[in-house]
């Protein structure tokens, strides 16, 4: 039934489990993994903890900002590579033929979203909390609804 499983690293973050259930899937149906991790643009509240409320008012600390934001930046591709190559050995312990790609977008769903279509998956994967699951299939009916959404997204509850 699944050929190609599209285990969207974003979400998995709280994934207490030794191996991740997106890899567990693959193995079980002899699928490969595209694991996929999307950096995308800060939110208001993650520039507003980078600059702080006082920097944004004062002109002599535009560096120190610009600074921070790279360096925030820097941060966020460094977990992306740590979560993909720890996919990658779990696949590669369990004998999953594994892809793994690092993109970058202001919509993690919206980018996991096409590039499972252009790879021709057949499910998406992830982990969320309850509210991050809420937050997920809301958008997923939403696009579901504009003829966006042609994949099914399975989310496993994280703990």
């Amino acid at each position: 039934m699944y050929k190609n499983v599209l285990l969207m690293r974003n979400g998995c973050e709280g994934c207490s489990m030794e191996t991740c259930f997106g890899v567990l899937l693959a193995e079980s149906r002899n699928a490969r993994v595209t694991a996929v991790y999307v950096t995308g643009d800060f939110t208001w509240r993650e520039l507003r903890h980078i600059y702080g409320l006082d920097e944004l008012k004062w002109p002599g600390t535009a560096k120190v900002g610009k600074a921070a934001i790279a360096s925030a930046e820097g941060r966020k591709v460094s977990l992306a590579e740590e979560a993909l190559e720890s996919t990658g050995k779990m696949c590669a312990k369990r004998g999953v033929p594994c892809e793994t790609v690092r993109l970058s977008g202001k919509s993690p769903l919206r980018a996991a979203l096409k590039l499972a279509e252009e790879r021709r998956c057949d499910v998406i994967v992830t982990s969320a909390h309850p509210q991050g699951a809420i937050d997920i299939l809301s958008r997923a009916k939403e696009g579901r609804n504009n003829g966006q959404v042609r994949i099914p997204v399975l989310i496993h509850h994280a703990v």
